[in-house]
């Protein structure tokens, strides 16, 4: 499939998610769950340094683009059915799946509502087909309250249930139409969060991903059970989708900081130029994985057009391991 700056923006997201991911499948195929959300953590705290030293500019544009790469990556080697082992996988890690697609993934938690709300307005009992259901967040106005488990898990059902019924007739369509999505549900946030805060808040959900990852195989003895298990996943599921709803509010909110659009033609152009773009993660990611004269995804690095062909070897067999013993050895002797 031929992709473009002008098009990739439209491609349907669980078709970005494959593409973005696939440069690297075939090293990422010897790669165990915890190497590639080790490195999707990494970039995660190099968009909070960034953050930090508030530079928002191409490094940061460049982090964003790889945590991505690595979230997608992530997303689509747990996309399978529990207990099934890959070559080398621990039973554990076999447990750390979904077989729920990305979108839906996003949209179970994301049905063009911010969840919070949801939950509230569903306590006020306002109906399903009340569009103020459905208005923007305005968690802003209320203090933030601590809920019983059991409440939360009520309030989930709920907002499964609303996902599904709305499901066909209201998810996006595109990468670039749930950016929009995502900033309709939390303009008024944009206005009032800092870049600090935002990437801090992207922090916090990946570590929440990074508990939910091991919750998936430790439980207590009475609550080795059906339910327990389902939720367990669900609570995956949704840690996964907060953490994408903190990237793409991440992406809007550049769209406020003052002279930030030059530093993002320098990103994707390498110069300034004179029309002002909308800031987009698809053209975030494509700005470091795509080629328009290749009409493909590649490799910034090796510059292969699809597939990396890198010289990278990975330690995961026992003759390399016992290379790599040796190699230790030399050094020490």
């Amino acid at each position: 499939m031929k992709i473009t700056k002008d098009s990739i923006g439209q491609m349907a997201l669980d078709e970005f998610v494959t593409a973005v991911a696939g440069i690297y499948d075939r090293k990422d195929k010897a790669r165990s769950i915890w190497d590639i959300w080790l490195h999707t953590v990494h970039h995660a705290a190099s968009i909070g340094e960034e953050a930090r030293k508030y530079k928002p500019g191409r490094n940061l544009y460049k982090e964003i683009a790889d945590f991505s790469m690595w979230l997608f990556t992530f997303a689509g080697k747990i996309r399978s059915p529990m207990g099934i082992r890959a070559r080398r996988e621990t039973i554990e890690a076999s447990t750390i799946r979904t077989e729920v697609a990305f979108s839906d993934l996003i949209w179970n938690k994301y049905p063009r509502v911010c969840p919070v709300c949801f939950g509230r307005r569903a306590d006020e009992s306002i109906d399903v087909s009340d569009t103020r259901l459905t208005e923007p967040c305005d968690c802003l106005l209320y203090s933030v309250e601590t809920r019983d488990p059991e409440r939360t898990r009520s309030h989930i059902d709920k907002l499964r249930l609303y996902a599904t019924t709305q499901r066909e007739a209201n998810k996006p369509k595109s990468v670039d139409a749930w950016l929009e999505m995502f900033q309709k549900i939390f303009e008024a946030n944009l206005r009032h969060l800092s870049l600090t805060s935002i990437a801090f808040h992207l922090l916090e959900e990946v570590g929440e991903v990074s508990d939910a990852m091991v919750r998936m195989y430790t439980y207590t003895e009475p609550m080795f059970q059906a339910d327990e298990v389902t939720w367990h996943k669900i609570g995956l599921e949704n840690e996964i989708a907060d953490v994408c709803s903190w990237l793409f509010t991440l992406v809007n909110h550049l769209q406020v900081i003052p002279d930030i659009v030059k530093e993002y033609e320098i990103f994707l152009y390498g110069e300034e130029v004179s029309k002002k773009e909308e800031i987009k993660l698809s053209r975030i990611i494509w700005g470091r994985y795509g080629n328009d004269q290749l009409e493909s995804f590649y490799c910034p690095h090796c510059k292969a057009p699809e597939k990396c062909a890198c010289p990278i070897v990975l330690v995961c067999d026992d003759d390399k391991l016992a290379k790599l013993k040796s190699y230790t050895t030399d050094v020490l002797t």
